[in-house]
């Protein structure tokens, strides 16, 4: 077997779940992989670490039981797919991800701020119907418009 095809087949072999994007922040990345493989507990652990406050305590608990609940409303999940990442600042992004579920997609955003050195999630909003989650300009217009 040739050189080349031995490490081409070496790096596919190791590389990551995570997305493939420079620009999607690593604990999006993480929290996507983890959740592909069954962890929605360590996803939510990660994506929470900096809400701290007593309304947030709310706010992971209802999160973590709708991952669990994952798997009975669309079914295990499979992979995921990046849709589009927003660099609203410099310090805030919105990354858009279809997660791909057997029985259906689901759509999700993730919000990230960095204030200083490191991403961390201030936001995550998912839905089984793409209009709860994507916005209508995300693509632009699907179909002409007749007058």
């Amino acid at each position: 077997m040739p050189l080349t095809r031995i490490l081409v087949i070496s790096l596919i072999a190791v590389t990551p779940l995570r997305l493939a994007c420079q620009e999607v922040p690593s604990p999006a990345a993480e929290g996507f992989d983890l959740l592909t493989r069954g962890h929605p507990d360590s996803t939510v652990a990660l994506w929470t670490l900096t809400w701290v406050s007593t309304q947030d305590a709310a706010k992971k608990e209802q999160l973590l039981s709708s991952f669990r609940q994952l798997p009975e409303v669309a079914g295990t999940v499979v992979g995921y797919d990046l849709i589009r990442v927003v660099d609203v600042t410099p310090h805030l992004r919105r990354v858009y991800v279809l997660l791909r579920c057997v029985r259906q997609p689901v759509y999700f955003l993730v919000v990230l701020y960095r204030a200083r050195d490191r991403w961390t999630v201030s936001t995550v909003n998912w839905h089984t119907d793409a209009d709860q989650v994507l916005p209508s300009t995300l693509f632009g217009a699907e179909r002409p418009v007749r007058p």
